[in-house]
């Protein structure tokens, strides 16, 4: 009887309170469609439109929302328009080698140093025919001359010091010097590449695109190690260097000789282009394999699902303005426009980022919601309090 009575109580109050029920059901649902523009989630509200830089003073007071934005329709663009944006690029004169003449004039040959060994063969006696290894003062020992020192000095100068020095001891020396092994000289390629490597030097010149090859550079390659532009450290003194000019062959003055004690450190590649967005493989590309737009989604990967193919963008700040993007949209919902983003050539620091449809940020915000909140749970709480700790059991009893 007692439970009966439990079970006609529960009927009507959910009776009574349906309309409550209803009331809150609706509530509910208009504040999911609000919430939906609100919640933080990746992807696009508004599309971009055009919008002049704000011009202040004073630079410190300047903020993302002073940024101009320049809106380019790819697929309405001309084929002189698109060779237009594929040839505007900037100058990076800093990474051009042909400014340092003191390193494209630089002519090879072997610096002796320690751990070296030299031969001695002086024609007319034996007295000081011998292999001499240079000590860790850069000096070897010869007899009944004493010590000189050879460090720093190339083949040549090493010879003319002894013939000098030996020509107060032996009448018109004729003497001859050969380096027995070549321990002392190293070059360093280090940093973004797959083998760091300490490369010995000896009579053989070695250029930069040996070394590179050397240390498993691969102008081609796709993975995240690697990298284009780094810095040549000379006698004390720091150069800019981008092994892609070097590798491109359009000035040979890039391909230049390595001299003892060069460190080559080559920097993780600040110029990729990120992928971001509904695709299967977001991350970095590199710029220097020459990915048209077409190519570069086709490579990640669009999911065809969730992208608003409407809608793909290309992100490009204008280096020659002040404050100033380009942002490039592309519509792919007619197959035909993928010409046009073939023959549209994606460049250094591009973001390309393609959005969610409507419908994938409405569900993905649902998603969202519904783990965090009791929305349809709550409205009868004597039933889902029954159910948790097992009251109904005991109402039967």
């Amino acid at each position: 009887m007692l439970v009966k009575l439990f079970e006609g109580l529960i009927v009507y109050y959910i009776t009574i309170n349906m309309s409550k029920v209803k009331k809150i059901f609706k509530f509910w649902l208009i504040a999911l469609f609000f919430l939906n523009s609100c919640v933080s989630l990746p992807g696009i509200n508004k599309s971009p439109s055009k919008k002049k830089p704000n011009k202040k003073i004073i630079e410190s007071e300047y903020s993302i929302k002073d940024v101009g934005i320049n809106v380019v329709k790819i697929n309405k663009l001309s084929e002189n328009d698109i060779d237009f944006y594929n040839k505007t690029k900037i100058e990076e004169a800093d990474y051009k080698v042909k400014k340092f003449s003191t390193i494209y004039n630089y002519s090879y040959e072997y610096i002796l140093g320690p751990a070296d060994s030299i031969s001695i063969n002086l024609t007319d006696t034996d007295d000081l025919d011998n292999t001499y290894l240079i000590d860790q003062e850069g000096m070897i020992d010869l007899p009944f001359i004493g010590k000189i020192k050879l460090d720093g000095l190339t083949l040549n100068q090493a010879q003319n010091i002894l013939v000098d020095i030996i020509k107060d001891f032996y009448k018109n020396p004729d003497l001859q010097i050969k380096i027995e092994e070549f321990n002392s000289s190293k070059v360093y390629i280090v940093g973004a590449v797959r083998n760091q490597k300490t490369i010995k030097l000896d009579q053989k010149p070695v250029k930069l695109i040996e070394a590179a090859i050397e240390a498993n550079f691969n102008p081609s390659a796709e993975d995240k190690l690697f990298g284009t532009k780094g810095f040549l450290r000379r006698d004390n003194k720091v150069y800019k260097i981008n092994l892609a000019n070097a590798f491109s062959g359009t000035d040979e003055r890039e391909n230049f000789y390595l001299k003892k004690d060069d460190v080559i450190f080559i920097d993780r590649n600040s110029d990729a282009i990120h992928v971001f967005g509904e695709v299967s493989k977001p991350g970095v590309y590199f710029p220097n394999i020459g990915y048209s737009l077409t190519e570069l989604i086709s490579t990640s990967g669009l999911n065809q699902i969730t992208a608003n193919a409407k809608k793909v963008y290309v992100i490009r700040e204008k280096f020659d303005t002040f404050l100033e993007v380009d942002v490039f949209q592309l519509d792919i919902r007619n197959p035909v426009n993928l010409i046009a983003g073939r023959k549209f050539m994606l460049q250094a620091k591009d973001i390309i980022f393609i959005p969610p449809t409507e419908i994938v940020k409405w569900n993905r915000t649902i998603s969202l919601l519904l783990p965090q909140t009791d929305l349809f749970n709550s409205y009868n709480p004597i039933i889902q309090s029954g159910v948790k700790d097992g009251s109904n059991a005991n109402l039967t009893e």
